[in-house]
């Protein structure tokens, strides 16, 4: 009954694929473009519950892989430190307008103050000599 199956399953998969190319669909199954991934350092309310914070940005649109980089640091003047990775689907080939636009969704969660870029695919970035921050 076993090769039976995989018989029958093989012919079911050569059916498909020879409609999906009679389609039109791409073999080619990757990404028109790679991932790219940010450190950033958020300054939020001392209260913010972390956990919470990083769930959220995990939803937001392009976002697909979140995660703390340094341990949290509730600072003595009323605030929490956070420092994160995030590995989003860029809209474009526009770096600077990509980080304002991933900068402003995260800016927009509850308890998060100001969002700055530290790195971009490993290398410090700054524009014009100056920090990213929103």
């Amino acid at each position: 009954m076993g090769l039976i199956m995989s018989i029958e399953e093989k012919k079911i998969r050569e059916s498909i694929n020879m409609l999906l190319e009679q389609d039109g669909f791409s073999k080619d199954l990757r990404l028109d473009q790679e991932l790219v991934k940010v450190t950033c350092r958020l300054i939020m309310d001392l209260d913010a519950h972390v956990p919470d914070t990083l769930t959220r940005i995990r939803v937001l649109p392009t976002v697909s892989v979140v995660g703390q980089v340094e341990p949290v640091d509730r600072g003595a003047k009323g605030n929490t430190i956070l420092e994160i990775y995030v590995k989003f689907l860029p809209a474009g080939s526009n770096t600077l307008k990509n980080l304002n636009t991933l900068g402003k969704m995260i800016k927009a969660l509850p308890g998060v103050k100001i969002v700055r870029m530290l790195t971009v695919g490993g290398r410090g970035v700054m524009y014009k000599g100056r920090p990213i921050v929103i």
